[in-house]
């Protein structure tokens, strides 16, 4: 054990700010937990506040706080300074002589090492500012919705980056309000709610690879039922078609439908969803969701065990598709 929340919680006046919190992170563990923004902010809060947590509540590595790496979307830079200037910076404040040409190239700065950081993009500054967990040792990283804004560019670099805190021993911990993100980055994934701490698991090949596969015949005679699909928005069921669709997300026990920007609640469940759409051109990419392939755009491969699906829609969703589907999906459109 590195690090471990134990039962760590925060009530005011009768009212759970912080539902318990229990988890343990390990040396090279990479560890997403998807939970609410309020919790994020709240969890992170106690975190540049330690007096406040109870003793009991949280473990610590060897060297306390001063062995634990925070990663916040407040975290700043000096606007005068450019990136190499920054990065030199970093390693006279955390007494550490870094390889600045391996931080460059992992971070995918070397193109602006000279440019003022004020004169970034946005997604250059995030990309910077993770530069600093390269510089700052530690045995225990935490980070704050790390994949908020970030292009397509830098979300390789966050991948990359977590895998190499990892090789290297050190426990890694990220909470982000995206579940598809906490697939994406984490080896563990966990959903944090009101009702404490759960984990999710990742792949859908185990549970159905046991499954009895129907006859070719059977699956090719199977007739298309064109009957709607329904949601219900207060005291009114709306009923869409089902190629209206984008994708489908089961969370918490619901059922979640994504029709153009919006997201619906439905009393069906995700498999019974698959079973009535599955000859629509709906495919089960992952054990949570459920895509409707005309919308898909991109097959994004982050890593060997790792990958997305890129969405033409008009938020231009990405999902995640399990390793085990991922072979499914290759024969499904003959890749």
């Amino acid at each position: 054990m590195v690090m471990s929340f134990n039962k760590l919680r925060k009530i005011e006046q009768n009212t759970v700010l912080l539902p318990e919190l229990s988890l343990t992170v390990q040396k090279g563990d990479i560890i997403a937990v998807q939970c609410e923004n309020e919790y994020i902010g709240r969890l992170f809060t106690l975190l540049n506040h330690p007096e406040h947590i109870q003793q009991e509540a949280i473990a610590l590595p060897e060297g306390g706080f001063q062995n634990v790496y925070l990663f916040q979307q407040t975290d700043g830079l000096y606007k005068r300074l450019n990136v190499k200037q920054m990065l030199l910076f970093w390693c006279k404040l955390y007494r550490h002589q870094a390889d600045l040409e391996f931080v460059l190239n992992l971070c995918e700065l070397r193109h602006c090492a000279a440019k003022k950081t004020k004169q970034l993009t946005l997604s250059e500054q995030q990309r910077l500012l993770f530069a600093s967990a390269l510089i700052q040792e530690a045995a225990v990283y935490i980070f704050e919705d790390p994949s908020l804004g970030l292009d397509l560019q830098s979300k390789h670099v966050l991948h990359n980056l977590l895998l190499h805190l990892a090789d290297k021993g050190a426990a890694v911990l990220l909470f982000t309000p995206t579940l598809e993100e906490a697939i994406r980055l984490g080896s563990s994934v966990y959903r944090y709610s009101e009702r404490g701490v759960q984990q999710l698991e990742q792949d859908i090949e185990d549970a159905e690879n046991t499954a009895e596969e129907e006859p070719e015949d059977e699956i090719t005679s199977m007739q298309v039922q064109l009957d709607k699909i329904s949601a219900k928005i207060e005291d009114k069921i709306i009923l869409f078609n089902p190629l209206e669709i984008d994708y489908i997300e089961a969370r918490d026990g619901q059922t979640y439908l994504f029709v153009n920007n919006e997201e619906f609640a439905s009393s069906n469940t995700i498999k019974s969803l698959e079973d009535r759409l599955q000859p629509l051109g709906f495919f089960r990419c992952h054990r949570s969701y459920l895509v409707n392939l005309q919308w898909v755009r991109e097959i994004i491969i982050w890593s060997k065990n790792s990958y997305s699906l890129s969405l033409d829609n008009p938020s231009k969703s990405t999902i995640p598709l399990s390793k085990g589907n991922y072979s499914k999906l290759k024969e499904l459109i003959h890749l």
